[in-house]
């Protein structure tokens, strides 16, 4: 529409007071006119693929118009270059208005002469500004690339974690509550045929059924805190806290625990990890290794936190000292907490003895 506005003004002051016949510039204005209305169905067709070819008519009328500019017609000429960089500006990328700067004013300061001390504040300031828009544009249209690229990143990075948090939730739900409920299916069967046999024993089983019933309970509200968040502005010491006060109060185990000070400071991602590794280990030790005792100990060596868990229960099936890539090649060891230590770039060594009890050695980079 601006183009179609620009054409109509050239063709009227070509033609105001002179009328016809037409000169060689007011049937070149009239062919711009002509172009101006087809280049707005063009341009619909051709999705804006050809605007480099359309700028560049505009600029060839705009030097044009500068070797013999109609009567009274500088303002315009003013205003012609004016949208001719604008369009360049929005619409193409800097080395277009550089070009449409550098050519107009070459042909100003080579060609049109006559008009030169008229034309030339406006051809280089303009262009100046417009160079200069251009530059800004890049810059912004570089950060708002790198912008995009790091918002795709972080995405995938939160479809990733999710995907592990899925992951570890499941294989947590079908190691703790699902197995206590498939035990506990299998007893009622075994009752209900009691039943009709011999009531007495029936009955002896029904109150080791109401033991397994506690038992599931435990473990499905261990299960529930597992996956409780921590609590919103809380510090990594007083989540661990909280951690430790519920695993005594439920277990009955006694915990000697100092982590607070190497806790503190770190990126609140390591830190909730970290918790959860705690949780996950101390769950594991209530749940399987029958142990009395439990030992939590941290220190801060060289750029990495190191963490122990040691119990004395009944130690992992296997016998031996393993690092998370031998357990991930035998398929051994708490799973949830390896996924973990991968997801940290951490390391793993699991020290088992059968019936004396297990260390968790774990490395964290910080």
């Amino acid at each position: 529409m601006l183009r179609g506005a620009v054409a109509v003004c050239l063709l009227g002051l070509e033609l105001y007071p002179h009328g016809l016949p037409f000169s060689p510039y007011a049937a070149i204005y009239t062919a711009y006119l002509v172009y101006s209305a087809g280049a707005i169905w063009w341009q619909n067709r051709d999705g804006g693929t050809h605007d480099l070819a359309r700028l560049l008519i505009d600029l060839i009328v705009f030097l044009l118009c500068t070797t013999q500019p109609p009567d009274r017609s500088g303002w315009f000429i003013a205003l012609f270059y004016a949208f001719l960089l604008l369009n360049a500006s929005v619409f193409h990328h800097l080395r277009e208005v550089s070009l449409v700067a550098t050519a107009a004013t070459v042909f100003t300061v080579l060609v049109a002469r006559d008009q030169i001390f008229t034309l030339a504040p406006t051809v280089v300031v303009a262009g100046a500004l417009a160079i200069a828009l251009g530059w800004q544009k890049r810059s912004l249209n570089e950060r708002l690339n790198m912008l995009a690229r790091q918002t795709v990143m972080f995405r995938t990075e939160a479809e990733n974690a999710r995907e592990l948090e899925r992951q570890r939730i499941a294989a947590d739900f079908h190691d703790g509550p699902l197995q206590s409920f498939i035990s506990f299916q299998m007893r009622l069967e075994v009752i209900k045929k009691l039943l009709v046999r011999d009531q007495k024993m029936a009955m002896e089983d029904m109150t080791q059924l109401q033991d397994i019933c506690r038992k599931q309970i435990t473990d499905m509200r261990a299960f529930v805190r597992s996956m409780r968040t921590s609590a919103d502005g809380a510090t990594p010491a007083t989540n661990l806290r909280q951690i430790a006060e519920d695993f005594q109060k439920t277990s009955g185990i006694n915990l000697v625990w100092n982590l607070s000070d190497t806790l503190s400071g770190l990126e609140p991602e390591i830190s909730h990890e970290i918790l959860q590794i705690i949780r996950e280990a101390l769950h594991n030790a209530q749940k399987h290794s029958k142990a009395s005792k439990v030992t939590l100990l941290s220190e801060k060596i060289d750029g990495n936190l190191q963490l122990t868990v040691h119990d004395d229960g009944s130690g992992f099936p296997f016998a031996g000292t393993y690092s998370l890539d031998e357990l991930e090649l035998m398929r051994m060891g708490p799973e949830s907490i390896k996924r973990r230590i991968r997801t940290l770039n951490g390391e793993l060594v699991v020290e088992s003895t059968p019936g004396r009890g297990s260390v968790l050695r774990i490395r964290v980079p910080l």
